[in-house]
């Protein structure tokens, strides 16, 4: 069993509120705005597809992807739509669009005068997408309007764990606490600076406090599993992850944490769903693919197997363990050689392998078999007066005996064994995510 493998798996999730209480999401939506009729200065069309938009909030559980299609229509009928803008940002966010939530979030800020709350969702996806710095400006201009704004305290602490600065992270952290003791995205963020010290034990004190204030937090549960992994309780891990899906299904860095885990315990038809579960929402996220991919593996579904490391690979050709096992499938369970030669070969000159490596034996016997395949069959006329069934059956060669088959190619050296011979090794580890 790998267990120093798998802890890079699992995504620790910052925790920044959208006010001074305490808040149990990373960004709320304001109440979806009423659909209407009418909007004077604004296309019928710009309205009608606004309200579709809205209709996709509306729903339980909201459809996002719908939503954004409508705000994205009501946008195109009417550029200068700020509400269709800013709605349409939100739904990126919720869809992980960060730089797509970024860019609709700039149509608006760029005219100035934003509400608080839109400055601060603008500034998480700033976080999210990359633009660390801009981020931390955009927060401080939120405290430099309201010194008191314990908000963007709170997210200000986020983005500089983020940036590594756990010393400017507790500043503000203490700041929030002094004047809210129970605020929890600050006890959350408290927990993840103890964590990053080592201080297991006071990051499990500051996550389970963050869920006495708050059950329903899912940021907190996630983090508190990923303290139980940590400290090798790996049951607790599971539950507190599972709790924060459960609280949050649009969670994914808890859905990849519990996927992981039941991987690398062989448990494949529970990471399935989960990772299914984050590629419904986003198709090309690679870690979920991969995972997928693993798992169908593990659960002998070979065919889907092989097409979930197809699609993996259009996003990272390069790795040599995805080649090795989609060509392995290919090969052994799907009888399907030319296919399976074409990623070997992809391997070899990948990996770089030497003149003794076993792939180089598969891919000899292959292409030998692929040849004789190839070849026209010559039908051996029978001799005048003989009997037809005396005939040859054919004069095509028969294969050289040095080229049976061997055995599947053994992983290189650099990939770590499976834990059980046909069973996948565990995907990729994601970058740990901070969620604000």
């Amino acid at each position: 069993m790998k267990r120093a493998r798998i802890g890079a798996f699992l995504a620790a999730a910052a925790l920044a509120a959208c006010g001074g209480a305490p808040a149990t999401k990373t960004s709320d939506a304001p109440p979806p705005p009423p659909r209407v009729e009418k909007v004077a200065g604004i296309p019928d069309a710009a309205v009608k597809a606004f309200n579709v938009g809205i209709v996709g909030l509306e729903q339980s559980p909201p459809d996002y992807a719908a939503a954004a299609k409508g705000f994205e229509a009501a946008t195109v009928a009417y550029p200068a739509y700020d509400a269709a803008w800013l709605n349409l940002a939100f739904a990126y966010g919720k869809l992980g669009r960060s730089a797509d939530a970024v860019t609709a979030y700039r149509k608006v800020i760029e005219k100035g005068n934003v509400p608080r709350a839109v400055q601060l969702d603008f500034g998480r996806a700033l976080l999210v997408s990359g633009e660390l710095e801009n981020a931390i400006t955009e927060f401080e201009s939120v405290l430099r309007a309201n010194p008191d704004d314990l908000g963007a305290r709170n997210n200000l602490a986020a983005a500089y764990q983020t940036k590594g600065d756990t010393q400017t992270a507790l500043k503000y952290v203490k700041e929030v606490l002094a004047v809210q003791p129970k605020n929890v995205p600050a006890i959350v963020n408290l927990g993840l600076i103890y964590m990053k010290q080592k201080e297991l034990p006071l990051a499990v004190l500051m996550f389970k406090k963050a869920i006495a204030y708050d059950a329903k937090n899912p940021h907190a549960h996630n983090n508190l599993g990923l303290a139980y992994y940590t400290l090798d309780d790996i049951p607790g891990a599971v539950e507190e992850f599972e709790k924060a899906v459960s609280l949050d299904t649009t969670m994914d860095e808890a859905r990849l944490n519990v996927a992981s885990i039941y991987l690398d315990y062989l448990d494949y038809a529970a990471a399935l769903p989960q990772f299914q579960a984050v590629r419904a929402r986003f198709p090309k996220h690679y870690v979920a693919t991969i995972g997928e991919a693993n798992a169908l593996y593990g659960t002998a579904q070979y065919e889907q197997a092989a097409k979930a490391y197809e699609d993996s690979l259009e996003t990272r050709g390069e790795n040599t363990e995805a080649l090795l096992r989609v060509g392995k499938i290919y090969e052994e369970q799907l009888n399907q050689p030319k296919k399976a030669l074409a990623f070997y070969i992809k391997y070899r000159d990948v990996a770089k392998v030497g003149p003794n490596d076993p792939i180089n034996s598969t891919i000899q016997f292959l292409e030998q078999a692929d040849t004789l395949q190839k070849q026209p069959t010559i039908e051996a006329k029978p001799a005048e007066g003989a009997p037809a069934a005396d005939a040859p059956a054919s004069a095509a060669p028969e294969a050289p005996a040095s080229a049976a088959p061997s055995a599947a190619p053994e992983a290189p050296a650099s990939v770590a064994p499976s834990a059980a011979p046909d069973a996948p090794a565990s995907a990729p580890a994601p970058a740990t995510t901070a969620a604000p």
